[in-house]
């Protein structure tokens, strides 16, 4: 009897006789599982009527929300300032399955994250929270996808230190813009947000290094468009139909993808709005593998539903 991987998810056991037969089993199984998706089975749940509750008594503030590209059927997400630098995982059904946390590092506000594919499923998170607008510098972190059923310390990322053109910008939403090779970037205010973009660096990009396994890389943010958007909380681009999602704390805004129209005139122009359900706080917004798009909420246990989106 002997133990056989096929990849980092799987393995199994087999006798003698019977290799064939586990064999194709175990490929099935495998397509299986990488065939699913993120479905919750509470039907109220999915169709948006009631919140999934994240079953975690230490995420309090929940303030990022990114679907796992390792397991289709998790989800991440992160609390506010005043939590160590980690994220949280669960599955369908709310239940916590995982958590990571990066080495190192001292979270100083984390206010979103964001979930893409660059050669391998990658995360996000964003420490460019800045209420009082002193920060000379914000910092994005970007890593291959931990598994989320597992508890992991990430060692190996890159460190953009982000500087805004003009000085500080309290910012709470990012969103990475893979074909374009960027991270845009939000900034608050009570009556406008300001998009901004830094460059997405590809594997291995650094201007210095601090450890052997840690990139930092210096970069200064370009402004994109000014947008009236009053209190910005959290944006993601759908990896489905390109749309642009931003939400603040009463309603969320479409911007419709479109292959003849760039992004900067389509900020310009009326986006889709669509209320919020009806939650304590509302930080973080994103979007499924089907392109339904979801939000969390500050609070104990944290909430997360689904948007009636009309088309």
């Amino acid at each position: 009897m002997r133990a056989i991987g096929f990849n980092q998810r799987f393995s199994v056991t087999i006798c003698k006789g019977t290799l064939l037969p586990v064999l194709l089993v175990a490929v099935a199984a495998a397509a299986a599982t990488d065939a699913r998706a993120w479905e919750p089975k509470n039907k109220s749940v999915l169709a948006g009527q009631t919140a999934l509750e994240l079953a975690s008594p230490t995420l309090t503030e929940s303030s990022g929300l990114a679907f796992s590209g390792v397991d289709p059927q998790c989800v991440w997400s992160h609390n506010d300032s005043g939590d160590k630098a980690r994220l949280y995982a669960f599955y369908v059904n709310g239940r916590p399955c995982g958590r990571m946390a990066l080495r190192g590092v001292k979270a100083h506000d984390w206010e979103d994250m964001a979930s893409f594919d660059d050669d391998g499923p990658r995360l996000l998170v964003a420490d460019v929270g800045d209420n009082d607008s002193r920060r000379q510098s914000v910092s994005l972190y970007i890593f291959d996808e931990p598994s989320p059923r597992a508890r992991t310390l990430v060692a190996s990322f890159q460190h953009l230190a982000v500087r805004y053109p003009g000085g500080p910008h309290n910012c709470e939403a990012v969103a990475v813009d893979v074909p374009r090779r960027r991270v845009l970037l939000l900034a608050k205010s009570p009556l406008m947000a300001t998009m901004f973009e830094v460059p997405l660096p590809k594997r291995g990009d650094a201007s210095e290094s601090s450890e052997a396994d840690v990139s930092v890389i210096q970069v200064e943010a370009k402004r994109v468009q000014t947008l009236a958007i009053p209190l910005a909380t959290g944006m993601d681009l759908c990896a489905k139909t390109g749309d642009l999602w931003i939400a603040n704390y009463l309603q969320a805004y479409r911007f419709p993808h479109s292959k003849r129209v760039p992004l900067e005139t389509r900020l310009r122009q009326m986006p889709g709005i669509v209320e919020l359900p009806r939650l304590k706080q509302v930080e973080a917004i994103a979007v499924d593998d089907q392109g339904r798009v979801w939000v969390t909420s500050e609070g104990r246990p944290a909430k997360m539903q689904r948007l009636t989106v009309t088309p």
